[in-house]
């Protein structure tokens, strides 16, 4: 690994595709490849049973950026009872970006896959006029490890997981007061776990919009209806005091699980040290009531608008 002075890590990348020169510097030391970069593409075998998850990551500060690129793409894919395998990304930043910005990316990118066991195959890295922030765009490939019943009535309805916990660190990013609370939010791991638990018919991450966004999306594409009751759910310590409702906040990490044989859920969740509530069972019928309140257009709360205020931070 090529060790820069701290004039070379503040040199200007220069507009379009970046050098091999630098790729081998800053990208390729932090990434666990499957094999060295070539021309135009990668190559892989897949088996029968490939799941696809394609994912931006970007507004978030920037020693985040790489996390969040590598986990929202993977946990989709295990949330669709695959295990993830192989990434393709791509690295995209502002005209006049500095090599270490690069480096902070891709070393967040790649510790997360080298944690799962994930290989990234392809990718695109460069700069751009027109782009005002750093992005992430990911698409994770995995293999089917489970074929799952379908969501029928009758089967428990689970958020597992804290609710809140991103909005309150995007909170205190915003004041400049915030720790590394974000590497504790990702599903993934519970995921894992909980692809193997029998009875679970869905796994549905709970990301832009919060928990009722998350249902409501569950109860349209099923045709199901969900009639819940969420005062039991936990919430992050200091989500009240943000004068949002909880299940409407950024909550990036908790789940919406369904599953015919709830025990087996509450015990994998409770053995694993995560919240689990059961907040009512999915019904006949279409349409999601939230603790008597019928749910349908959700707008964003004002704590979605400081996605993509932290670049400097």
């Amino acid at each position: 690994m090529t060790l820069l002075s701290d004039a070379e890590e503040n040199r200007p990348l220069r507009l379009g595709k970046v050098s091999r020169e630098v790729l081998e510097r800053s990208v390729f030391p932090y990434l666990p490849l499957t094999n060295t970069p070539r021309l135009d593409g990668g190559v892989i075998r897949c088996k029968d049973g490939v799941v696809i998850a394609h994912n931006p990551s970007i507004g978030v500060p920037l020693d985040s950026l790489g996390f969040f690129a590598f986990h929202y793409a993977a946990s989709n894919v295990a949330a669709r009872f695959a295990r993830p395998q192989h990434l393709v990304t791509g690295l995209y930043l502002p005209v006049g970006s500095d090599e270490k910005d690069l480096k902070t990316i891709a070393r967040g990118l790649g510790d997360e896959a080298r944690r799962y066991g994930v290989t990234v195959v392809a990718g695109h890295t460069a700069t751009y006029s027109g782009i005002t922030a750093p992005f992430v765009m990911s698409t994770c490939l995995g293999e089917s490890v489970v074929t799952p019943a379908d969501p029928a009535p009758g089967d428990a309805v689970y958020i597992v997981g804290e609710i809140g916990g991103e909005a309150i660190w995007l909170k205190e990013v915003s004041l400049c007061a915030s720790g590394d609370e974000w590497k504790s939010f990702t599903p993934l791991p519970i995921i894992l776990r909980l692809q193997g638990v029998d009875g679970v018919t869905l796994i549905h991450d709970i990301s832009e919009g919060g928990g009722k966004r998350a249902l409501l999306e569950v109860s349209e594409v099923l045709g199901v209806r969900l009639d819940l009751t969420t005062y039991d759910v936990r919430l992050a310590e200091g989500v009240l005091s943000l004068g949002e409702d909880p299940l409407r906040l950024p909550t990036y990490g908790a789940l919406v699980v369904l599953s015919s044989s709830g025990e087996a859920v509450e015990a994998s969740c409770e053995a694993f040290d995560v919240p689990c509530s059961k907040i009512g069972v999915v019904e006949e019928g279409k349409g999601l009531v939230v603790n008597g309140e019928t749910v349908g257009h959700l707008d964003r709360v004002g704590l979605d608008r400081l996605y993509g205020t932290f670049r400097d931070q």
